[in-house]
């Protein structure tokens, strides 16, 4: 919220509470930064539509060190290809719904915060709890035509709700005020020490049979600008990249994973109105590589991931 607020500081034993929705829908094909523009024209890409809400509460816990509690919740939709030689453009669609991972999280600012009300640099630690299920499923039609002899089947990776491990997430962030403008950056790493989570992807392919839990990881660069025309208001431009690595920083790198990134630049509305602060956010994809993972490494090929255009990241927060 850095930039349209008079500060960015919460008071002690005060609470901040927050609402966040992020809309995604990928369905572009990448082979790491090609494209696969035939998955398009013959109706066979993978369409991932994502809706994941976050509720955050955040304590304030002295002048410079807040705790907070991240809630999400996912609706996720995966339409895919039947597989079907004689139609191709038969596709079903499997639901994901429920419960994400929740984290607890410690934040501190390393400079004082009553002296430094235009610049700071702060560090986060926080802990992942696997709370949301990595194991859904849905009924998968046999026959397209007539519909029968359906069953359950495991949910692909890319829509579980959780990933069944046990995580830490370091972050690190800062903003220097230069009158209107107010640059920032921000990162942040989830470790996931644990392998595998044990369920069972059903692919045949050596190394992937079985669903990784692998890290994550998510910066951002840029500027916010203050318009002195609306109190309250601040536009901003940055760039923000966020993947999956190839290989865990602890912890081993087997199983079943889709490693990549995509680079956006991502522009930015803020307004603060008295204790509320409200935010839209839509990175636009500028560069997607879906990398080759230890198993494709391991048994030769390369696979590939569906990425979206564009995110939308709407969000709110209220102080007390």
């Amino acid at each position: 919220m850095v930039g349209a607020q008079g500060t960015p500081y919460l008071e002690p034993d005060h609470w901040q509470v927050g609402a966040g929705l992020k809309y995604q829908y990928s369905f572009r094909h990448f082979t790491g930064h090609n494209e696969d523009k035939s998955r398009q024209k013959d109706n066979t890409a993978v369409k991932n539509t994502l809706y994941l809400f976050n509720l955050d509460f955040t304590y304030g816990w002295s002048d410079d060190t807040y705790v907070q509690m991240t809630v999400p919740y996912q609706i996720a939709d995966r339409s895919q290809s039947n597989g079907s030689t004689a139609d191709p453009g038969d596709r079903r669609v499997s639901h994901a719904t429920g419960l994400g991972d929740v984290t607890f999280s410690g934040f501190k600012w390393l400079m004082d915060v009553h002296e430094n009300l235009d610049q700071n640099i702060g560090i986060g630690l926080g802990l992942k709890i696997p709370t949301g299920d990595p194991a859904t499923q849905d009924s998968r039609q046999i026959d397209p035509v007539s519909g029968n002899r359906t069953y359950a089947t495991t949910n692909d990776q890319s829509i579980q709700p959780g990933d069944g491990g046990w995580g830490v997430v370091l972050s690190l962030y800062g903003f220097k005020q230069f009158g209107l403008f107010t640059p920032y950056a921000y990162g942040s790493y989830l470790f996931n020490p644990q392998e595998e989570n044990g369920v069972a992807t059903g692919r045949s392919k050596p190394g992937e049979e079985i669903m990784s839990i692998p890290d994550s990881y998510l910066a951002r660069v840029g500027s916010m600008i203050a318009i002195p025309q609306v109190e309250g208001l601040a536009a901003g431009l940055g760039l923000r990249i966020e993947g999956v690595p190839v290989r865990d920083i602890i912890g081993g790198d087997d199983g079943f994973r889709r490693p990549g990134y995509a680079i956006s630049v991502e522009p930015q509305l803020v307004y603060a109105t008295g204790k509320d602060v409200f935010s839209l956010a839509v990175p636009i994809a500028w560069i997607r590589n879906r990398q080759r993972s230890v198993a494709d490494q391991s048994a030769g090929g390369h696979g590939d991931a569906a990425f979206a255009d564009y995110l939308i990241l709407v969000g709110w927060t209220r102080r007390f």
